[in-house]
């Protein structure tokens, strides 16, 4: 380590320019292969100054050549660090004014973000990371705009590790995803002594972080004990692990498209509910039962996030119990036993095995995902496939707003508001109560139940007049969009107020 902190390589550690070459080609190999960059695409980097995001930055400059993308980079300062966290971030914005990059620098409080929301410091750093990094590609407009983070192949086994150690299923054993969404990982497959090596063969610096080195934080001791030891058994023990977690990635994606082929034999499917049925639920193997039911929930709850195999396995026990035994679940959910198998509910149930949601409930109409036709007056309805990437072609108007037609997930319909509504508010994907928000908002307690509501089980994806989920938002990547139009109000109005989120 230099005076001003930083770390340098050796030159006799790289064995020259192979080394170098490596790490571009295994960079380059798997933009390829998972289809990362296309040309045009402007390529946000999440640079932290450590070895990694020096590498991908680098990277990602050197295959401009080839890709024909363009790069800029984003800073977060954590606020926990002290001095050391402001000499990173001065070395990350030199480091690209000296190469013409444009860079955000980015200050939170992770500490105070943590207490808030009730997570652990190392939740809220990667939270905030990403909804960092999402609000810089919100700047780029009508942009194609990927993230690029620097995780690599140390990365993909701690993550292995830490999910098998903390009890998963095969989606958390399957590890990192090289992409995701908007999210994009071409270093996963370099490890950390060729990236080194790299940034040696460049004579370049990079900052070291002291917190990897405090055995408090659980991914630490991961790195620096449990994957030494079992590199002990087999030198090439990550390289192992991450290869199992690529083979467990295809059988998940296999499983998702076997569960989704089964949802269609045995379900019934309502904007607030679904239906299990019994008999052809029963034909099918033990661990497509257990994936369908999984990806039922996590539709209904709009997230996946607090079900557990237990919940999976509470619902599919109800099969062989008596009519109107009931399960509660995460995310306001509940199961009750009916005659011909299990219904699933967003909402407390009643006395009489209906749902709170649905004796209040005063739709104007339903349609389904299926198709499009107006709706009594009220509302049109038009699905686009014609989206360039190009937001200039998505409507600034206060009464036809855009959404990501493919993010639908239980089907839409417009309907008044019910218990368990809820908003996706921000980029990072928080969640707020609709009834909070009308609150917020100021909107009369005499006129929230009129209030029209597009609709996706329990996740609404626009208050009509006010605003739109930030979670059905069509960005560059949205293939398919339904545009949607009240015609019952006043589009001479102008453009929405700040509050709304452009599809």
């Amino acid at each position: 380590m230099n005076e001003g902190g930083y770390e340098s390589g050796s030159e006799q550690e790289l064995g020259g320019k192979m080394q170098n070459n490596g790490v571009i080609q295994k960079m380059e190999a798997l933009i390829r292969e998972y289809q990362m960059i296309c040309a045009g695409d402007h390529i946000i980097a999440g640079v932290s100054g450590g070895a990694d995001s020096v590498c991908l930055l680098l990277g990602l400059l050197e295959l401009r050549a080839v890709f024909g993308h363009q790069v800029s980079a984003v800073h977060v300062e954590h606020g926990i660090r002290g001095e050391e966290a402001y000499r990173d971030a001065a070395f990350v914005r030199n480091f690209c004014a000296k190469r013409g990059i444009k860079c955000h620098i980015c200050h939170c409080r992770v500490p105070e973000y943590a207490r808030k929301h009730g997570m652990s410091e190392e939740e809220a750093g990667r939270v905030l990371r990403y909804q960092a990094l999402r609000a810089e590609a919100e700047t780029f407009g009508g942009q194609r705009v990927k993230i690029a983070v620097a995780h690599h192949r140390g990365d993909q086994a701690e993550t292995v590790l830490f999910h098998l150690a903390r009890g998963t299923g095969i989606q958390g054993l399957a590890g990192i995803a090289p992409v995701r969404g908007e999210i994009i990982r071409p270093l996963l497959t370099a490890d950390r002594e060729e990236i080194e090596a790299y940034l040696a063969a460049c004579g370049q610096e990079f900052c070291q972080d002291a917190t990897n080195a405090m055995d408090c934080y659980s991914r630490n001791r991961i790195r620096r004990q449990v994957l030494p030891a079992l590199e002990q058994v087999n030198s090439r023990a990550a390289q192992h692990i991450c290869q199992s977690a690529q083979q467990l990635r295809e059988i998940h994606d296999y499983l998702k498209k076997q569960s989704a082929a089964a949802q269609e034999l045995c379900c019934v499917m309502q904007p607030d509910r679904m239906k299990i049925e019994k008999e052809p639920f029963l034909q099918l193997d033990a661990v497509i039962q257990k994936e369908m039911v999984h990806q039922l929930l996590a539709m209904l709850a709009g997230s996946g996030r607090d079900l557990t195999r237990e919940h999976v396995s509470q619902v599919i026990g109800l099969l062989e119990r008596q009519n109107g035994r009931r399960v509660e679940l995460p995310g306001q959910m509940q199961a009750v036993r009916v005659y011909g198998g299990v219904e699933i509910y967003l909402g407390k149930l009643a006395g009489n095995g209906t749902s709170e949601g649905e004796i209040r409930r005063q739709d104007t109409g339903i349609l389904n995902k299926d198709g499009c036709r107006d709706m009594e007056k009220l509302f049109s309805f038009r699905i686009r496939e014609d989206f360039s990437g190009h937001m200039s072609q998505i409507s600034k108007k206060k009464y036809t707003k855009c959404f990501d037609y493919d993010k639908i997930k239980a089907g839409f319909c417009v309907r008044n508001r019910q218990p368990g509504d809820y908003l996706v508010v921000d980029a990072s994907g928080s969640r707020q109560k609709l009834k909070k928000y009308l609150v917020n908002e100021k909107v009369p307690v005499t006129e929230r139940n009129q209030l029209l509501l597009l609709a996706d089980g329990a996740h609404i994806m626009w208050v009509v007049g006010y605003r739109i989920s930030s979670y059905y938002k069509v960005e560059a990547h949205t293939r398919r969009i339904l545009e949607v139009t009240f015609c019952g109000g006043e589009e001479d109005e102008g453009t929405d107020s700040g509050h709304d989120l452009r599809g």
